[in-house]
Protein backbone atom coordinates (compact mmCIF):
# COMPACT_ATOMS: atom_id res chain seq x y z
CA UNK A 1 0.00 0.00 0.00
CA UNK A 2 1.19 3.56 -0.59
CA UNK A 3 1.27 5.15 2.75
CA UNK A 4 1.86 8.67 1.65
CA UNK A 5 -1.59 9.30 2.65
CA UNK A 6 -1.30 7.58 5.85
CA UNK A 7 -1.62 9.16 9.43
CA UNK A 8 -0.92 7.23 12.59
CA UNK A 9 -1.77 9.49 15.42
CA UNK A 10 -0.27 8.81 18.62
CA UNK A 11 -2.42 10.37 21.67
CA UNK A 12 -0.67 10.38 25.04
CA UNK A 13 0.32 12.96 27.76
CA UNK A 14 3.60 11.55 28.98
CA UNK A 15 4.82 10.45 25.34
CA UNK A 16 8.25 12.31 23.51
CA UNK A 17 9.20 12.45 20.32
CA UNK A 18 12.25 10.20 20.81
CA UNK A 19 9.79 7.95 22.67
CA UNK A 20 10.48 3.94 21.54
CA UNK A 21 7.23 3.22 19.87
CA UNK A 22 7.30 6.73 17.99
CA UNK A 23 10.72 5.87 16.98
CA UNK A 24 9.58 2.08 16.53
CA UNK A 25 7.04 3.08 13.83
CA UNK A 26 8.63 5.59 11.40
CA UNK A 27 11.48 3.10 11.34
CA UNK A 28 8.88 0.17 10.06
CA UNK A 29 6.23 3.09 8.38
CA UNK A 30 8.42 5.12 6.30
CA UNK A 31 5.98 6.53 4.30
CA UNK A 32 3.39 7.29 6.88
CA UNK A 33 2.83 10.48 8.47
CA UNK A 34 3.46 9.63 12.65
CA UNK A 35 1.51 12.65 14.52
CA UNK A 36 2.36 12.82 18.54
CA UNK A 37 -0.72 14.75 20.28
CA UNK A 38 0.04 15.32 24.14
CA UNK A 39 -3.41 16.29 25.18
CA UNK A 40 -6.63 14.74 24.58
CA UNK A 41 -8.39 17.75 22.83
CA UNK A 42 -5.47 18.23 20.93
CA UNK A 43 -6.06 14.96 19.32
CA UNK A 44 -9.15 15.24 19.15
CA UNK A 45 -9.20 18.84 17.38
CA UNK A 46 -6.36 16.73 14.31
CA UNK A 47 -8.46 13.86 13.95
CA UNK A 48 -11.97 15.64 13.03
CA UNK A 49 -9.79 18.10 10.92
CA UNK A 50 -8.63 15.24 9.02
CA UNK A 51 -11.51 12.88 8.41
CA UNK A 52 -10.75 12.48 4.79
CA UNK A 53 -7.37 11.01 5.56
CA UNK A 54 -6.81 7.33 6.09
CA UNK A 55 -6.04 7.08 9.96
CA UNK A 56 -4.91 4.69 12.56
CA UNK A 57 -5.08 6.09 16.29
CA UNK A 58 -3.04 4.90 19.16
CA UNK A 59 -4.94 6.17 22.53
CA UNK A 60 -3.63 6.16 25.80
CA UNK A 61 -6.11 4.99 27.93
CA UNK A 62 -5.91 7.75 30.54
CA UNK A 63 -4.85 10.55 29.31
CA UNK A 64 -4.73 13.00 32.44
CA UNK A 65 -7.34 15.89 33.48
CA UNK A 66 -10.02 13.43 33.99
CA UNK A 67 -9.77 11.84 30.53
CA UNK A 68 -10.03 8.55 29.63
CA UNK A 69 -9.91 6.88 25.74
CA UNK A 70 -13.46 5.88 26.55
CA UNK A 71 -14.49 9.59 26.03
CA UNK A 72 -12.10 10.06 23.11
CA UNK A 73 -13.31 7.27 21.12
CA UNK A 74 -16.86 8.03 21.61
CA UNK A 75 -16.81 11.67 20.06
CA UNK A 76 -15.00 9.72 17.21
CA UNK A 77 -17.62 8.02 16.29
CA UNK A 78 -19.95 10.95 16.70
CA UNK A 79 -18.27 11.77 13.13
CA UNK A 80 -17.07 8.67 11.67
CA UNK A 81 -17.15 4.50 11.62
CA UNK A 82 -13.72 4.23 9.21
CA UNK A 83 -10.88 5.09 11.73
CA UNK A 84 -9.50 2.52 13.25
CA UNK A 85 -8.92 3.10 17.06
CA UNK A 86 -6.17 1.03 19.22
CA UNK A 87 -6.56 1.61 22.57
CA UNK A 88 -3.18 1.21 24.90
CA UNK A 89 -3.37 0.80 28.56
CA UNK A 90 -1.41 -0.11 31.40
CA UNK A 91 -4.19 -1.65 33.38
CA UNK A 92 -4.64 -5.29 33.10
CA UNK A 93 -8.25 -5.73 31.15
CA UNK A 94 -9.93 -7.01 34.22
CA UNK A 95 -9.51 -3.71 35.82
CA UNK A 96 -11.07 -1.80 33.15
CA UNK A 97 -14.95 -1.53 34.15
CA UNK A 98 -17.35 -3.23 32.16
CA UNK A 99 -19.02 -0.27 30.98
CA UNK A 100 -16.08 0.81 29.05
CA UNK A 101 -15.30 -2.26 27.44
CA UNK A 102 -18.97 -2.39 26.47
CA UNK A 103 -18.16 0.59 25.01
CA UNK A 104 -14.98 -0.50 22.91
CA UNK A 105 -16.86 -3.36 21.35
CA UNK A 106 -19.82 -1.15 20.59
CA UNK A 107 -18.19 1.45 18.64
CA UNK A 108 -15.09 -0.61 17.27
CA UNK A 109 -12.46 -0.34 19.02
CA UNK A 110 -9.85 -2.69 16.75
CA UNK A 111 -7.88 -3.73 20.13
CA UNK A 112 -7.43 -3.00 23.46
CA UNK A 113 -3.41 -3.57 24.35
CA UNK A 114 -0.96 -3.60 27.00
CA UNK A 115 1.65 -1.44 27.45
CA UNK A 116 3.96 -4.11 28.72
CA UNK A 117 3.59 -5.88 25.68
CA UNK A 118 6.48 -5.38 23.07
CA UNK A 119 7.16 -3.38 20.54
CA UNK A 120 6.89 -5.35 18.04
CA UNK A 121 3.27 -7.09 19.30
CA UNK A 122 2.37 -3.03 18.95
CA UNK A 123 3.78 -2.28 15.48
CA UNK A 124 1.65 -6.06 14.53
CA UNK A 125 -1.20 -4.40 15.67
CA UNK A 126 -0.67 -1.77 13.82
CA UNK A 127 -0.06 -3.61 10.84
CA UNK A 128 -2.82 -5.57 11.01
CA UNK A 129 -4.78 -2.23 10.99
CA UNK A 130 -3.06 -1.16 7.45
CA UNK A 131 -4.00 -4.83 5.84
CA UNK A 132 -7.86 -3.90 7.40
CA UNK A 133 -7.32 -0.14 5.35
CA UNK A 134 -6.45 -2.00 2.43
CA UNK A 135 -9.32 -3.89 1.61
CA UNK A 136 -11.91 -0.77 2.58
CA UNK A 137 -13.63 0.50 0.40
CA UNK A 138 -12.26 3.70 0.33
CA UNK A 139 -9.00 2.98 0.10
CA UNK A 140 -9.02 1.06 -3.15
CA UNK A 141 -11.15 3.70 -4.65
CA UNK A 142 -8.08 6.34 -3.32
CA UNK A 143 -5.43 4.52 -5.56
CA UNK A 144 -7.46 4.10 -8.10
CA UNK A 145 -8.54 8.37 -7.94
CA UNK A 146 -4.55 8.83 -7.56
CA UNK A 147 -4.08 7.09 -11.20
CA UNK A 148 -5.75 10.04 -12.43
CA UNK A 149 -4.31 13.60 -13.12
CA UNK A 150 -4.85 16.02 -10.65
CA UNK A 151 -7.60 17.80 -12.95
CA UNK A 152 -9.31 15.27 -13.62
CA UNK A 153 -9.33 14.57 -9.99
CA UNK A 154 -10.76 17.92 -9.53
CA UNK A 155 -13.13 18.04 -12.58
CA UNK A 156 -17.34 16.81 -11.64
CA UNK A 157 -17.55 13.21 -12.16
CA UNK A 158 -20.87 12.43 -10.90
CA UNK A 159 -24.18 14.06 -10.33
CA UNK A 160 -27.06 13.56 -8.35
CA UNK A 161 -30.72 13.49 -8.94
CA UNK A 162 -30.81 17.00 -7.33
CA UNK A 163 -28.60 17.95 -9.69
CA UNK A 164 -25.23 18.27 -6.95
CA UNK A 165 -22.09 17.08 -8.71
CA UNK A 166 -18.86 15.70 -7.15
CA UNK A 167 -15.51 15.58 -8.25
CA UNK A 168 -13.53 12.10 -7.84
CA UNK A 169 -11.95 13.80 -4.35
CA UNK A 170 -15.09 14.71 -3.01
CA UNK A 171 -16.89 11.14 -3.65
CA UNK A 172 -13.54 9.99 -1.46
CA UNK A 173 -14.20 12.21 0.96
CA UNK A 174 -17.95 11.66 1.20
CA UNK A 175 -17.25 8.02 1.45
CA UNK A 176 -14.69 8.68 4.38
CA UNK A 177 -16.79 10.83 6.35
CA UNK A 178 -19.34 8.02 6.63
CA UNK A 179 -22.18 10.69 4.66
CA UNK A 180 -25.93 9.25 3.81
CA UNK A 181 -24.33 9.93 -0.17
CA UNK A 182 -20.76 8.01 0.69
CA UNK A 183 -22.52 5.14 2.62
CA UNK A 184 -24.85 4.98 -0.47
CA UNK A 185 -21.59 4.86 -2.92
CA UNK A 186 -19.77 2.26 -0.87
CA UNK A 187 -22.48 0.03 -1.42
CA UNK A 188 -23.04 0.55 -4.83
CA UNK A 189 -19.36 -0.09 -5.09
CA UNK A 190 -19.16 -3.14 -3.73
CA UNK A 191 -22.33 -4.29 -5.52
CA UNK A 192 -20.95 -3.57 -8.86
CA UNK A 193 -17.41 -5.65 -7.53
CA UNK A 194 -20.16 -8.71 -6.50
CA UNK A 195 -21.95 -8.25 -10.10
CA UNK A 196 -18.33 -7.85 -12.35
CA UNK A 197 -16.52 -10.92 -10.47
CA UNK A 198 -19.38 -13.11 -10.69
CA UNK A 199 -20.41 -12.39 -14.33
CA UNK A 200 -19.03 -15.52 -15.68
CA UNK A 201 -15.56 -15.19 -14.95
CA UNK A 202 -13.83 -18.21 -13.91
CA UNK A 203 -10.15 -16.70 -13.46
CA UNK A 204 -8.73 -13.88 -12.42
CA UNK A 205 -5.41 -12.59 -12.28
CA UNK A 206 -3.04 -13.55 -8.80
Amino acid sequence: MENSSLKIIVIDDRFKETEALLVHLRLNFKDAQIVLKNSAKDGLNYILDNLDSKMIVLLDYELGAGETATQILSKIREKTSLLYVIIITAKLIIEIPNNELAIYINKDALAIIDKTVSLSERIDCVKKAIHSLDMRVDSILEQWVLKHSKYEQEEPYLTTISGKTYTLKEILTEIRQGTDLGKSLERKILLLAIDLLTRGKKQIDD
